[in-house]
């Protein structure tokens, strides 16, 4: 039977603290001026309470302890919120698109840790039904799954499992290069994602258009990371501990419907402060020091609302 998520442990806390030479004063000390710096930058909007400073703390360890990377992720990710409002807004579990996403795609993180403090998250289609949107939705589901563990989760590094038992040619049709670059972003730069590996399982060979746009994406140490297996799972489920995986990929963590279901309910907790949050982006209007440049993260000159056309 499936766990429901919990935060981990103080002694997992302490080992990540320690990974990043933290400890309670330290982190205190970092959120204030974190805080301290929000509230100096006119674009950037004002957030407060437990949650907000939790979501500091979070980034602060994605970004190793590193203050200058820590805003620089944090500017990034209001900023993406004003300029890519297909992914990373309209975040309600209420709503229809997520409605009906929820019923074709899946992405969760699973309960338990690995020994070695990694998390392990899976993504899959759960149907061989590919509509319009559907990987810009799968995307945003990511997203908001990852905010919730960056008010709640501590590791040190995550570890992605992308079945695809279910992907189809259609599938495959609708795959754009700037959807997945746009993911790839908002994932490892705004939220600043520290990715161990990446195991991409039960895939067809019309899966190879999209495992190549996944690596072209991806920087070269990345796509090192980068594991295909088909239908023979025996050397993939040596790589992840049984503990980590749900029952239907040879694991004891419970079935992947019920860690889903779980974390449904876990998404509309939320659902409120997914509201609120919409609300809160940059004003690039109030920017000092001119526009953001965005040429450094697309390999190119441009604005990211021209990335959005294909």
């Amino acid at each position: 039977m499936a766990k429901e998520f919990r935060a981990p442990g103080k002694d997992v806390v302490q080992k990540v603290w320690q990974e990043f030479g933290l400890n309670e004063q330290r982190v205190k000390e970092s959120v204030e001026a974190l805080k301290k710096w929000l509230a100096m930058e006119p674009h950037l909007p004002e957030e407060s309470g437990s949650l907000h400073e939790a979501r500091l703390e979070r980034w602060l360890i994605r970004c190793k302890n590193s203050m200058e990377r820590t805003k620089q992720s944090i500017d990034l990710y209001y900023t993406l919120k004003s300029l890519s409002l297909d992914i990373m807004c309209d975040w309600n579990p209420r709503s229809k698109w997520y409605q009906d996403a929820v019923q074709r795609t899946c992405c969760f993180p699973m309960p338990e840790l690995t020994p070695e403090e990694d998390r392990v998250t899976v993504i899959k289609y759960l149907t061989k039904d590919a509509i319009n949107n559907l990987h810009e939705d799968l995307f945003r589901l990511c997203l908001m799954t990852t905010e919730v563990r960056m008010s709640e989760d501590y590791s040190f590094t995550d570890i992605v499992i992308l079945d695809l038992e279910n992907y189809t040619l259609e599938h495959a049709s609708k795959v754009k290069l700037t959807t997945l670059k746009k993911g790839e972003v908002c994932l490892m730069k705004a939220f600043n994602s520290r990715l161990k590996a990446v195991h991409i399982i039960n895939a067809p060979s019309c899966a190879e258009i999209l495992i190549a746009l996944i690596k072209a994406v991806l920087s070269s140490k990345l796509t090192s990371r980068i594991h295909v297996y088909g239908k023979d799972l025996t050397n993939f489920t040596k790589q992840v501990p049984q503990m980590c995986l749900p029952d239907d990929l040879g694991g004891t963590g419970g079935s992947l419907q019920e860690n889903w279901n779980l974390w449904l309910k876990k998404l509309d907790s939320y659902h409120d402060w997914f509201l609120q949050h919409d609300n809160f982006k940059s004003d690039e209007s109030k920017r000092q020091g001119g526009n953001f440049n965005f040429g450094d993260l697309f390999g190119f000159d441009g604005s990211f609302r021209k990335l959005n056309v294909d």
